[in-house]
């Protein structure tokens, strides 16, 4: 809260009342490397310019070198651009910067802030430029923006660029006031951002600010004043007077704030004492930050940031309670508090929380007595080991939680009001205890299930199975730990097929390989356990004997496909080469006795390899049990009275001497025909032989008595083997296991189904005619063994036998019969299987088997017998010489002459003349072409072809075309043209279709076109018909519009229907009448229409509202009577008759009165009148009525003709439609049809008068059918009457049934109501769709049920497909599990061989090395002749030797110390050793990881162990043989200069040899180590070279010999260094390989989850076979589902 306090705004900058911004200063200053300019004068060499004016200066040439700083002494001529940076020095006048002579230049100011950018001045020396333009970034030179223009013709320089005046600030014009020529020398160019000119409303918005902010500012000189120069001369000395040169540069400005700060600091990596300079980084108030203050501080984001704007400061701010230091801004919760607050307080110290921090925590508790502020606001006193979440409370109370503030919330073991004791039955409170207090004691495992411990101890009372101190944990050799009575369940692992005992979570057992479930008692799909007869050898096999055929429906009584059938003296010698467990045997003989007495004597003998050694499972083998003699009684199999001692691996030969016969004298022709089958021997394992029978213990006395009492061994020594038991099947399993260590499953894959045998047994699923436990080999007489079974398809009618050659496949075939399967005839016959000689006429050597068609006909012949073939005639069966052979048709030439143009031909009998049959289109001798055929055949290679004249000729009309060029010359069908190809002039059509005619209306057309009523003529292109006057169309078959009467035959008539009247100027066509408006008739209108009546020329009125107006007037007399419509009239009179009598009654009468009177008696006189009238009226209505009476009639009898007319019009309206909208073209098919009409007529009539004729055939037909129906009318009738008689019987059945019983079982109604009213339906009800009604919802009928079922089925068959799915994905799982682990197990041992070379590599290497050590020394100490060493010496002259004598003699000094200091090299070498025996070790560790099979990530750690173990085996075996080479050739090197030092004392030549040792051990020093690189001199020293060596040698033991000793003696002491570190690198590669050793320890021990893999996959294996019994299940329980369906739907 300090470091808040301390941003509070100072009041003294008056940030405090609004916004503040720093003070304006000059950019440029302390900002000389951020300015740059694009040219500079001198930068490169010193360059020369000029200046315009030389009046004052007599000097009038200058030079500029911008090359070092400027100095006001000694270096005046600099003109950088930071020479433009305002000094205020006395020198500012003569420091200026200026450019090179171009006109395009620029000065850039990249600044390292946002600043405020107010206004600019430029001071310029020379002329100001012609054209220029001040430009400005915002975002550091990424895009820029142009503030003004500046020229002396802006027109001219930008042109489309306004000049003003300004209208807005953000404007951009150009201006020429700063452009011009004058003044040449100190011309000012003055640009502000804000033009005091332009009234700004608002100074503080966006648009302004934005306006002011910059990164960079670059002034553009785009052109120069040059006074025309440029147009007179182009020279150099020219050029040099015109460049741009600035003597001050003004940028004013300020720190870029908005609004947020006064002052401004420097930004990191700036200085801070440079005295004027604008800095960049702002000192922020109102608690924002950043380098512009462009966003809230960390503690203050209650609102989003905005700049300040007037008086408004818009400052951050935030409160958070004094629990938090910091808060961010959160637009969600700003816009839901309407704007007023967003800011979220993070990480709220105290037990506080919200958005304020203003509540506490949950489980805390708020103080009502302390300020929220207050740090100790939020509380909570409970123990933080015994109450839940580390010691918190309720926050606060609320009953209807449950909840009071303040109270502890203690875990489930403790209770107190602050949690801090345990509960009774429990102890020791923890807070690493999730429950407090523990008494783990575990209810399955405890005595009466009670889950209460020792308070003191803890200890529980477990249960008899049960151990732990929590009573957790199952005893050995049993699982499950659960509420039994005695905790646990005993493995019960398979003493066979599990390896030890079982897991004590899961309880499955360690199986053998591909032996699953829980106790190991099953195999895995497609494996099996043997049978105790697994092991049979076939004596057909060891010598070839008799084969049977198995005979279906009875059990074979031998093995494989027979017997070796043996004589008496025979032998069988069999061979044992796949004994898998080393044990004793029951050697077991099938055989098949052939004589009526038992054989007496059979010699059997085990051969063995070699002598049994006495450590081996048989030592205790004499040779008297390899020998045995024994009889075959006659039986089906004998067992040996003694088992045989086999072991594994080892091959035997099992030799059986038959040597005599009980009774040989009793056969008839001697012992030499006394025989017997063999069919197999059996090696059978002896139980009694096995560990789990033979050990002692209870358990194996109780397999041993239960094997033996079951009698297990007996059933397998038959070849019929009788249903095997339970319990031996378990115990023949497990010794299954034992001896094969696991379950076989080796199916052949050709020869079975699928992989999957007989778990018991290993029978395999044999395809079609495939025998033998594997299915290896065909059946006897069949061949062929392949994917598709065996086969041997003998014909039954052809062949003796059905069994065939087992290798060829060969039938035998009976006498006659022919080929592999004795199903055809032999060549030359047909007619299978009675089979006859082919009748080919002697011109053939085979016909069809079948059909007996002769085949590959000779001498001209072919058909079914070779009679002649096509094309000749003769008589084949006369033979070749006989003359009458087949002979070529002349026709006119034979066959294959290029003239033969006939099918066949004939030889006529009575004038033997040769008839030919020709093809199609040639006639006589077929040398001539046909009508409608054209050529000329006689030439060679000439044929008739078809006349081309597009069938429009007569085909049998000879002089129709040209009979030699085609050209058709008699066209038909109106056709004319060479081809006959086009329609006859006047006539339309395609002539290729037979349709040239011309379809004209006789009727429309002029008679002149018309020959007669159906032959006009018409345009050939168009087919249009010339027509009549006001007659059109292309047939003249209507006419023109506006007009009618076609059928007149001179044109049509006008229509003339009236204008006014009618609705359209046109009319029917063939009546003439036009359509009226209403009120109009007659033909054209100028009439009213009927019914009506008027002036048809003004107006005609409805007849019928006249006449309904009268009718109803006449209804309204009809209905009143006459009088009604006087009725008033009388009324009136009665009143004045009434008045008047009451005038003439009263006794005094005034004048007024009689005069009333008068005027009623004059009234009163209309009533004669009115008489006389009514008497008139009377009449004319009696005639009227006469008269209407009369209408009536006539009506009547019109309405009756009008109806009649009526329909006669509608019926010719009809007729006249289709006679209009028929086509003329149906004349022709007309035609035609009639044609065939008559046609058919005649056939019909040939059908009744010729004989036989259909009719005829008819009538026969119908008079056999007639005869039959009397001969079958008897028998007819009395099959009726019998039948009439079971439907009677049938019929009372029937009404005998109840169907109430019928509709209660099948559809489970219950009452006999009505269908409308029974929700069961029964029999004949139907719902309301129509579909039969029976059963539903509550209905007890077997359709109900079935119902029910069916649905069940369905939802458990959804149920089984998801489950096999499921299952499916499982076994997807498992297979990509079990490759990626043959992949890591591949690697791994991919890895492991490349150890081994690496190994073998180095070890070879090393041996090859200490070879040619071993040769040196022996070379050099053990006495070499002189001669050798002579030669030795001399080569050692010939090389170059890399040091001179003195360095020689030092080192051999060196070397001989520093040796003697080397005492502890063996221990070195015993330590690497060690090393190298123990990475060694490693290696063969990592081989023993292979079993990590299922462990892709294990196996891969394991190739790392290897490949680290190969590096550090290379890296000691390297350090070996580095260490071993040294120290040898420095003890030899080290003896021979001992050697040669003390010889060197004497004379000279020891010095010599000497000499000549040490360059020879020296040289091959540098080779074997690689130390020395120094570079070799060439060896071309010669003998005086030598000498010259020997005498500096006598000089160094003349005086120098000390000095140069200490020399030898440092580079000893080097070399020793060498030695040492050699040591160590050798203790380092101990270390590491030690630290290798327990990484692969550890490595290997993570292996072990290799049994954890093995048994996840022996569980997942149960439960697939736990599922494969559950789909078994669900299949009856299918299937007896799918039978009760049945059987209710018979119920009908």
């Amino acid at each position: 809260m300090t470091a808040t306090v301390g941003q509070e705004p100072d009041q003294a900058h008056g940030c405090a009342q609004g916004s503040c911004y720093p003070a304006t200063g000059d950019l440029l200053v302390g900002r000389e490397k951020n300015l740059k300019a694009s040219s500079t004068c001198g930068m490169r060499k010193k360059e020369r310019y000029c200046i315009v004016s030389h009046l004052q200066d007599e000097k009038k040439c200058f030079e500029c070198d911008s090359r070092r700083p400027y100095d006001p002494v000694y270096n005046t001529i600099n003109h950088r651009i930071e020479n433009v940076i305002t000094t205020f020095k006395p020198h500012r006048k003569k420091s200026w910067w200026q450019s090179e002579n171009k006109s395009n230049v620029f000065i850039e100011l990249d600044l390292e802030a946002e600043f405020h950018f107010t206004h600019l001045i430029m001071t310029f020396k020379t002329f100001r430029p012609a054209a220029m333009l001040i430009e400005r970034s915002a975002d550091f030179g990424r895009t820029w923006q142009i503030y003004r223009y500046f020229a002396h013709d802006c027109a001219v320089f930008f042109p489309g660029v306004s000049t003003g005046p300004l209208q807005n600030i953000n404007d951009v014009i150009c201006e020429s006031r700063y452009s011009d020529l004058e003044p040449s020398t100190e011309g000012e160019v003055i640009y502000r951002v804000l033009d005091p000119a332009i009234k700004i409303e608002d100074p503080y918005s966006p648009n302004i600010q934005d306006q002011l902010k910059i990164t960079n500012l670059r002034l553009n000189f785009t052109k120069l004043h040059t006074l025309g120069d440029t147009l007179v001369d182009n020279r150099a000395e020219i050029r040099e007077k015109y460049y741009y040169a600035i003597y001050e540069l003004v940028v004013r400005g300020n720190c870029f704030c908005y609004g947020h700060a006064s002052e401004c600091a420097p930004i990191e990596g700036i200085r801070d004492d440079i005295e004027g300079m604008v800095h960049g980084r702002c000192v922020c108030n109102h608690n924002t930050k950043g380098l512009n203050c462009e966003q809230c501080g960390d503690f203050y984001n209650d609102q989003p940031w905005r700049p300040a704007e007037g008086r408004n400061t818009h400052a951050c701010k935030c409160d958070c309670s004094d629990h938090s230091d910091k808060c961010h801004f959160d637009m969600a919760v700003y816009l839901a508090t309407g704007n007023t607050s967003g800011g979220v307080c993070d990480d709220c110290q105290h037990n506080t929380m919200g958005r304020n921090c203003e509540i506490c925590k949950p489980f805390f508790y708020k103080d009502p007595t302390r300020h929220i502020r207050d740090s100790r606001v939020c509380i909570c006193d409970c123990d933080p080991d015994g109450s839940e979440n580390g010691g918190l409370c309720d926050s606060h109370t609320d009953p209807s939680l449950g909840m009071v503030g303040g109270q502890c919330r203690c875990k489930p073991n403790v209770e107190g009001p602050r949690c801090d004791k345990c509960k009774t039955n429990f102890f020791g409170l923890s807070a690493n205890n999730p429950v407090g207090c523990q008494c783990r004691c575990d209810s399955r495992g405890t005595v009466l299930g009670s889950s209460m411990c020792d308070p003191f101890s803890g200890d529980c009372i477990c249960k008899r199975l049960v151990i732990g101190r929590f009573c957790d944990q199952c005893l050995s050799e049993h699982w499950g730990l659960s509420h039994d009575l005695n905790g646990c369940r005993g493995c019960e692992c398979d003493i066979g097929g599990a390896l030890d005992n079982c897991s004590i979570d899961s309880g499955q057992c360690r199986c053998r390989s591909h032996i699953t479930g829980r106790d190991c008692m099953k195999v895995e799909s497609g494996y099996f356990f043997m049978a105790l007869d697994h092991f049979i050898y076939e004596a057909e096999f060891a010598q070839m004997g008799q084969t049977r055929e198995h005979q279906p429906g009875r059990p074979a009584q031998w093995t494989d496909i027979g017997f070796a059938q043996v004589p008496q003296g025979g032998t069988l010698e069999f061979l044992l080469n796949n004994i898998p467990y080393s044990m004793e045997y029951d050697l077991v003989i099938r055989y098949e006795s052939q004589m009526p007495r038992d054989w007496e004597e059979v010699q059997i003998t085990v051969i063995r390899p070699g002598s049994i050694p006495t450590s081996s499972p048989c030592g205790n083998t004499i040779p008297d049990d390899d020998r045995l003699t024994i009889p075959l009684p006659a039986g089906a199999f004998v067992v040996l009275p003694q088992p045989v001692c086999l072991e594994r691996g080892v091959t035997y030969s099992l030799r059986l001497e038959f040597t005599r016969y009980q009774d040989a004298n009793s056969i008839l022709n001697g012992a030499d025909y006394a025989v017997i089958l063999i069919d197999s021997i059996v090696l059978m394992p002896r139980h009694s032989s096995m560990e789990m029978f033979n050990t002692g213990d209870l358990a194996s006395n109780v397999r041993r008595q239960t094997f033996e009492r079951y009698r297990c061994h007996e059933g397998a020594r038959s070849v019929i083997r009788p249903q095997i038991s339970d319990t031996c099947a378990k115990l023949i399993s497990s010794m299954s296991a034992v001896i094969n260590d696991g379950a076989l499953c080796n199916c052949d894959p050709q020869g079975s189904i699928s992989s999957l045998c007989d778990p018991r047994g290993g029978q395999c699923r044999c395809r079609s005619n495939i025998i033998g436990r594997r299915c290896d080999k065909c059946a006897p007489g069949t061949y062929g063994f392949g994917p598709s079974g065996c086969i041997c398809e003998c014909s039954l009618d052809g062949s003796v036998t059905r069994l065939c050659d087992k290798y060829t496949g060969q039938c035998q075939c009976r006498p006659g019969a022919f080929g592999q399967r004795c199903d055809g005839c032999q060549v030359g016959h047909w007619g299978f299987p009675s089979c006859r000689p082919c009748h080919c006429n002697g011109h053939a050597n085979h016909c069809d088997q079948r059909s007996g068609v002769c085949i590959n006909c000779r001498d001209n012949t072919g058909g079914d017998s070779c009679d002649c073939a096509n094309g000749y005639y003769g008589n084949p069966v006369l033979g070749i010489s006989s003359g009458g052979q087949c002979r070529p048709c002349p026709c006119p030439d034979g066959p294959h002459s290029g003239r033969h143009f006939a099918t066949s031909c004939y030889q006529d009998n009575r004038n033997r003349q040769i008839i030919c049959n020709c093809n199609q289109g040639y006639t006589a001798r077929c040398e001539e072409c046909a009508p409608g055929y054209y050529g000329n055949p006689s030439q060679p290679g000439g044929r008739c072809q078809p006349c081309q004249c597009n069938n429009n000729i007569d085909m049998s009309d000879m002089d129709a075309c040209d009979r030699r060029t085609g050209e058709c010359r008699k066209c038909l069908y109106n056709t004319e043209g060479p081809n006959c190809g086009i329609c006859r002039s006047g006539y339309f059509g395609d002539a290729s279709r037979r349709n040239c005619r011309c379809i004209c209306n006789f009727l429309g057309t002029e008679r002149s076109q018309c020959m007669e009523r159906e032959d006009c003529v018409c345009q050939r292109a168009t087919g249009q018909c010339q027509c009549l006057a006001n007659v059109v169309g292309l047939s003249c078959d209507h006419c023109a519009p506006n007009h009618w009467n076609l059928a007149s035959g001179n044109g049509c008539e006008a229509c003339n229907c009236d204008p006014n009247n009618s609705v359209t100027s046109s009319c029917n066509e063939f009546t003439g009448q036009c359509q009226c408006r209403e009120g109009f008739g007659g033909k054209t209108c100028t009439e009213c229409e009927e019914n009506f009546w008027g002036d048809p020329r003004t107006l005609c009125r409805d007849l019928a509202v006249r006449t309904k107006t009268l009718a109803e007037r006449a209804n309204e007399i009809q209905s009143t009577g006459l009088i009604g419509p006087y009725e008033k009239t009388f009324k009136d009179l009665e009143a004045k008759l009434a008045q008047a009598q009451a005038i003439v009654n009263a006794r005094n009468a005034t004048t007024a009165a009689v005069a009333t009177l008068m005027a009623l008696i004059e009234d009163l006189a209309q009533i004669g009148e009115t008489t006389e009238a009514l008497n008139h009226v009377e009449g004319d209505l009696t005639i009227i009525q006469d008269r209407n009476s009369d209408a009536s009639k006539e009506l009547n009898t019109l309405e009756r003709e009008a109806r009649e007319l009526n329909l006669t019009s509608e019926q010719l309206k009809h007729q006249l439609d289709i006679l209009k909208n028929s086509n003329f073209l149906a004349y022709d098919s007309i035609r035609s049809s009639y044609n065939m009409s008559r046609d058919a007529e005649r056939r019909a009539n040939q059908s009744t008068t010729t004989k036989p004729s259909t009719v005829s055939q008819s009538a026969d037909t119908r008079r056999r059918t007639e005869r039959l129906i009397a001969a079958k009318k008897d028998d007819f009738s009395r099959k009726n009457s019998a039948n009439k008689r079971a439907l009677g019987e049938l019929k009372a059945r029937a009404q005998g049934l109840d169907m109430k019983t019928l509709n209660e079982k099948i559809c489970g109604s219950l009452d006999d109501v009505p269908c409308t009213e029974n929700p069961c339906g029964g029999a004949g009800c139907r719902d309301d769709e129509g579909n039969r009604h029976c059963g539903g919802l509550n209905c007890n009928g077997a359709v109900a049920a079935a119902d029910n079922a069916l649905e069940r089925g369905k939802h458990a068959e959804k149920e089984l497909n998801k489950a096999m799915g499921e299952m499916q994905e499982l076994f997807t799982k498992v297979k990509e599990a079990k490759a990626k682990a043959e992949e890591a197990k591949g690697k791994a041992q991919a890895a492991l061989d490349k150890a081994k070379a690496t190994k073998n590599k180095v070890e070879h290497s090393n041996n090859n090395l200490r070879d040619l050590i071993k040769q040196i020394r022996d070379f050099l100490t053990e006495g070499a002749d002189p001669d050798s060493i002579e030669a030795v010496a001399n080569h050692v002259l010939q090389l170059s030797i890399p040091a001179s004598p003195l360095q020689i003699r030092q080192l051999a000094d060196e070397i001989k110390d520093r040796v003697r200091s080397l005492s502890n090299v063996d221990a070195i070498l015993q330590q690497t050793q060690d090393d190298v025996q123990k990475a060694e070790k490693l290696l063969l560790d990592a081989k023993r990881a292979h079993r990590a099979e299922g462990l892709k990530n294990t196996a891969e750690t394991v190739k790392q162990a290897l490949v680290d173990a190969k590096t550090a085996q290379t890296s000691a075996e390297k350090a070996i043989a580095s260490a071993r080479a040294d120290i040898r050739d420095t003890e030899n090197r080290l003896a021979e200069i001992e050697t040669e030092t003390s010889n060197s004392e004497k004379n000279l030549d020891d010095a010599m040899r000497r000499l000549g040792t040490l360059e020879q051990e020296i040289n091959e020093l540098k080779t074997k180590r690689a130390r020395n690189s120094m570079a070799a001199a060439r060896a071309e020293e010669t003998a005086t070279m030598a000498r010259d060596k020997a005498n500096e040698a006598k000089q160094i033991l003349d005086g120098q010999l000390t000095d140069k000793f200490n020399e030898v003696q440092q580079r000893v002491d080097t070399k020793a260094k060498v030695v040492r570190d050699a040591k160590k690198k050798a203790e380092s590669l101990r270390e590491e390989a030690k630290e290798l050793l327990n990484d692969a320890q550890n490595k290997l021990q993570k292996l072990a989850l290799e049994k954890n893999y093995e048994e996840n996959q022996r569980k997942l294996e149960g439960k697939v076979r736990q599922l494969d019994g559950l789909e078994d299940k669900m299949r009856s329980i299918l299937n007896d589902i799918n039978k009760q369906i049945q059987i209710y739907n018979t119920c009908q």
